[in-house]
Formats: C-alpha cells, structure tokens, sequence
C-alpha cells in the first residue's frame, strides 16, 4: 500500500487594510500642509509686524524727550497736561517694552 503524502502551502498574509487607516493618513497630510502654510502666514506677519514697530518706537522715544522737556520748562505744553501720560517715565518704559518686543520679534522671524 501507499502511504498519502501531506502536502503544505505556505500563504503570505496581509494586513487588512480598512479606510480608517487611509483616512488617518489624508487627514494627516491635510494637517501637515495645513501646519506648514500657517508656520510660513506667521513667520511673514511677524516680519511685517516687527517692521513697523521701528516707527513706534521712534515715536514713543521722542514723546518721551518730549514730555522731559515740557517738565524742565525747555517747551510749552506736552500733549498730555495730567495723567499718566503725562509723564516722561511712561513714556520711556512704553518705549523701551516696544522696542524690546521688535528686537524679540525679529530675533524670532529670522530662523
């Protein structure tokens, strides 16, 4: 008598593939892009935003000496009489916080 063979196929399997898996992997290259094109929006609004900050800072320098001079009597009246900004402190922290924030600013767009 013959004794049966046994015989084997060897069947390679692949993971099932479900559309959760496809739709994570749009959803995530939408968000990518997404978080390129703003990274870039940013990096461009803060250039232009640190530019013009020069002219404010300029500004509240000279309000600044401005005020010091009304207050030693070497102009006539400063633009503001009473209040805080009135005096020429004020002006010199407001102008040294702007200036301090454009040099953070441009520091910080340049990379």
């Amino acid at each position: 008598m013959s004794e049966p063979q046994n015989t084997a196929v060897a069947v390679q399997v692949e993971p099932q593939r479900t559309w959760s898996n496809e739709v994570v992997q749009t959803v995530g290259g939408v968000l990518a892009r997404a978080g390129s094109l703003a990274v870039d929006t940013a990096q461009r609004f803060g250039s232009v935003v640190s530019a013009l900050m020069g002219p404010a800072v300029f500004s509240a320098y000279a309000l600044a000496a401005w005020s010091l001079a009304g207050n030693m009597g070497w102009t006539g009246s400063f633009l503001y009489s009473s209040g805080p900004l009135s005096n020429w402190l004020v002006w010199l922290g407001i102008a040294i916080l702007v200036h301090v924030a454009s040099d953070v600013l441009k520091r910080r767009t340049r990379q």
